[in-house]
């Protein structure tokens, strides 16, 4: 196990209230209707700490990323059952 990977099993630590913390604001901003797309750039932008005068912690920012990940991969498999169902319904 590389130190990286021990870094990142400790920001994915979901009992980590900074990382709960920013998945809570991902998932209210895709609830209240904000495009994933939207959100990943709102993440670049706390990652980048030339903006903005807030510092977000590395463990808030892993929680946030997570969820978007979460979300992304929520909508492709929706878009893989509704086009598999599509072809059952065709044959």
């Amino acid at each position: 196990m590389s130190i990286l990977t021990i870094a990142l099993d400790t920001l994915n630590n979901p009992n980590n209230p900074d990382h709960i913390q920013g998945r809570a604001d991902a998932y209210d901003a895709i609830h209240d209707g904000h495009p994933l797309d939207a959100l990943e750039a709102r993440l670049e932008w706390m990652d980048d700490p030339r903006f903005g005068g807030t510092t977000y912690s590395a463990a808030y920012l892993s929680g946030y990323r997570a969820q978007i990940t979460d979300w992304r991969a929520y909508d492709y498999a929706r878009r893989v059952a509704i086009t598999h169902n599509a072809w059952e319904a065709a044959r």
